[in-house]
């Protein structure tokens, strides 16, 4: 797993350069990787600046209320959107979400309540996330660059 979160961070570094050059307004910037058996599988981003209708139609169909009232895209619900009839979502996905600020760096963007929920739903148990201090899945906090056994958030 931690082969992907590498992958994952490489990619998001990789992203963000053209990401950032076309939203130069954006204070981060967000991507989820959705991942089965090591291979990509799609990449999501959020849209923090529109109201989106693919937000609002995920928020009706998993019932999250907050969404229903602010539809603004989440990268988890981008990359979930993006799989949706293509591939079978459940507990061999494997997720990671990376934010960075304007500079490159690594910021929190643990899934919200209402990502959590449609992730919850469709039985999306592999889910790491970036933090200032590295990627974690809430137990093992993996430092990018070097990952030191036992680190626990």
């Amino acid at each position: 797993m931690l082969k992907i979160v590498d992958k994952s961070a490489q990619l998001a570094l990789s992203l963000f350069p053209q990401a950032y050059s076309q939203k130069r307004g954006y204070r981060t910037f967000h991507f989820a990787f959705g991942w089965k058996k090591n291979k990509l599988l799609a990449i999501g981003q959020n849209y923090p600046d529109k109201p989106s209708s693919k937000a609002l139609r995920f928020a009706r169909m998993f019932k999250t209320p907050q969404t229903i009232t602010y539809p603004y895209l989440h990268a988890e619900i981008d990359l979930v959107s993006r799989l949706w009839g293509k591939v079978h979502i459940d507990n061999h996905i494997k997720i990671v979400v990376v934010r960075l600020n304007k500079t490159g760096q690594l910021q929190n963007s643990k899934p919200c309540k209402s990502c959590r929920t449609v992730l919850d739903a469709l039985n999306v148990e592999d889910t790491w996330w970036s933090t200032n201090e590295g990627i974690t899945n809430g137990k093992v906090l993996h430092r990018i660059g070097g990952y030191k056994e036992g680190d626990r958030r």
